[in-house]
């Protein structure tokens, strides 16, 4: 009988401090559970995080965005180019720096002038100097490393170093709809294609390299590279 009655002691003692723990919190409305994020109306970088029930007024960094998708612990802030906010609001004022618009985000280099290709990463207000791979050219409308000739701001022959030959027509005189291939310089693994005037740097797949006599990749044993490679 005696054990009984301490057993039930303890676990109205157990009761009483969890009850006692939980008195302590007030609800917020907003908190729909114990932790998560929600959404501000008409923001594109605010958001709510609750824990325990308590909500928590929080804003992205600049240049970053609410991430509708987000899961409570992740990280609900992310770039435009993944997050975009089209019809969801305004964003924060810019925090612009000597060295970036905003304080994260990929822009335009100022360096960059027939290199397409270079742009900027920033980090805090920090820039960091960034190519993109060969061939491509940074967009800054979608923040991406992109073909030459999507890129408006980019001279893409004049990036690239190569124009593309007229096609070759029918018999009517009207350019023919193929797609040719070139050499790239003296190197064996690359090559332009071309396909309606617009030159597009490739490379050939692993063990592959370019032949120019038929246009195509092929076994690279057979393609004379020489000291090019």
């Amino acid at each position: 009988m005696f054990t009984y009655i301490c057993a039930v002691l303890i676990v109205a003692c157990n009761i009483q401090v969890i009850l006692s723990e939980d008195a302590q919190y007030v609800r917020s409305p907003i908190c729909q559970q114990k932790n998560g994020y929600y959404k501000v109306d008409a923001s594109c970088d605010a958001y709510v995080e609750c824990l325990n029930y308590q909500a928590i007024d929080m804003v992205c960094p600049d240049g970053l965005h609410y991430d509708l998708e987000a899961k409570w612990p992740g990280y609900p802030c992310g770039y435009p180019m993944d997050v975009p906010c089209v019809g969801r609001g305004a964003a924060q004022a810019a925090q612009p720096t000597a060295e970036c618009p905003h304080q994260y985000g990929y822009f335009p280099s100022p360096l960059a002038t027939v290199n397409c290709g270079q742009y900027r990463m920033c980090i805090g207000g920090k820039a960091i100097e960034m190519n993109c791979p060969a061939g491509l050219a940074f967009n800054p409308e979608s923040g991406r490393c992109d073909w030459p000739d999507q890129v408006p701001s980019c001279k893409a022959d004049d990036f690239l170093g190569f124009s593309c030959p007229a096609p070759p027509v029918d018999a009517d005189g009207a350019p023919l709809d193929v797609v040719l291939n070139y050499k790239y310089n003296n190197n064996c693994y690359y090559f332009f294609s071309c396909a309606k005037g617009h030159a597009r740097l490739l490379a050939c797949d692993e063990g592959l390299a370019f032949d120019p006599a038929s246009g195509k990749c092929i076994e690279a044993e057979y393609v004379d590279c020489g000291s090019n490679h």
